[in-house]
């Protein structure tokens, strides 16, 4: 499996796409642990103006992954939709970099994740393309995006531990890894290559959504009931302030173990899942995430803390990948787009009422003689339950969740 996965990376169109997946994590790392503290301590800020900040550029984003994926169903181009944000990621590293109040940070973060949510759907659709083994494309894609995450954080806690926490220059330097990826994007992938630009010209229209086959829909619900166990990190973040409150300063590192969990598994699953049926793959991995909940639930010491990060990010690599793929596979090739924007907007708005509810779980759960914090797991492993028997029993009804599919 490693040396598939070497060639994978050592050319053609999918190592184009998985390095410049890495690039832009690891400039995306380089400004994420740094901007609340920029924000609070260089232009006097406040945490509520950041929570204000996080709400408004998550939305911004999701309506851009929407508006991506209708976008190169109509107008069949992806590969300028990708130029176009990753040279808007470029500037919002720079417009950062000189931000001299909230709201030119508030700005740049915003063009930010308009960027990333420009550059998804195109990247998605192009991987459909690419090869019929689409979990582990999908999960290799996963894996060099969170690699390059981490390797981003090493870069800036050495260039903040030697030089000091200059926020402007860290930021400004983040600027390098998107202009790497821009260099690839140029050198490596071409609009008119038959990867991924259709021979069969479907004009696009709004009513083609009803030809979303019904495994697709089944599907749909399966991410629903998913994505209400998928609510923020910060929850799980408070609950190990509420079991660990003098140790905050490990919580980067059990959020490191959750990425290099993820990325560890990532690959595997997706090549499991290719050779086995779907359904199964994505079972086992919902299953770890009630693994997850449970630890949540219960949790009082420092290792139980960090196993609900190894657990959830065990689900995450065993998941994403397989998520993606089962998108592809139940899609007609010229609605991939617009499968995928649909698929961002349930997410998206699954999200919401997730987090909404979690953060009201917390009388619940006292009421029923738990801790505050564990309120969120509770609603997480009803919702994980349900997933998992919708997914033995309802896809059973779509071919894509067969072997031979």
């Amino acid at each position: 499996m490693f040396r598939e996965v070497a060639s994978m990376l050592r050319g053609g169109v999918l190592s184009a796409l998985c390095w410049m997946h890495f690039f832009w994590g690891m400039a995306s790392s380089m400004i994420f642990s740094l901007l609340p503290i920029f924000i609070v301590e260089e232009l006097g800020g406040s945490s509520k103006s950041f929570g204000f900040l996080e709400g408004a550029v998550v939305f911004i984003s999701f309506i851009a992954k929407v508006f991506s994926g209708f976008i190169i169903d109509a107008f069949k181009k992806k590969v300028p939709m990708l130029r176009v944000g990753t040279a808007l990621t470029m500037a919002s590293k720079l417009f950062l970099a000189c931000a001299p109040n909230v709201f030119f940070v508030f700005a740049s973060k915003s063009l930010d994740r308009f960027a990333k949510g420009l550059r998804q759907a195109p990247s998605d659709a192009m991987l459909a393309g690419l090869s019929a083994d689409k979990g582990i494309v999908f999960s290799l894609r996963y894996s060099m995006n969170l690699a390059g995450f981490l390797i981003g954080s090493v870069i800036t806690s050495g260039t903040a531990y030697f030089i000091g926490t200059n926020y402007r220059l860290i930021f400004a330097a983040s600027v390098l890894p998107t202009v790497v990826a821009m260099c690839i994007l140029q050198k490596k992938i071409r609009s008119n290559n038959d990867y991924y630009e259709l021979k069969e010209k479907h004009k696009w229209n709004i009513r083609d959504i009803a030809l979303l086959p019904r495994e697709y829909w089944l599907f749909m619900g399966v991410v629903a009931l998913l994505m209400f166990n998928r609510f923020s990190e910060g929850f799980i973040t408070l609950k190990a302030k509420s079991v660990l409150p003098e140790s905050a300063g490990l919580f980067p590192m059990f959020m490191s173990a959750y990425e290099i969990c993820a990325a560890c598994v990532a690959i595997p699953m997706g090549r499991i899942s290719d050779r086995l049926r779907k359904k199964n793959v994505l079972a086992f991995g919902v299953g770890l995430l009630v693994v997850a909940d449970i630890f949540g639930m219960f949790a009082t010491s420092w290792y139980s803390v960090i196993a609900i990060y190894i657990f959830a990010g065990l689900h995450m690599g065993a998941t994403q990948g397989v998520i993606g793929a089962v998108v592809v596979k139940s899609t007609p090739q010229h609605l991939v787009g617009t499968a995928f924007a649909i698929f961002y907007m349930v997410e998206g708005l699954t999200l919401l009422c997730a987090n909404s509810l979690a953060g009201l779980t917390h009388k619940v759960a006292k009421s029923i003689a738990l801790p505050e914090a564990s309120g969120p797991f509770t609603m997480g492993i009803i919702a994980s339950v349900a997933a998992i028997a919708y997914i033995l029993t309802c896809m059973d009804k779509g071919a894509n969740c067969n072997k031979t599919r």
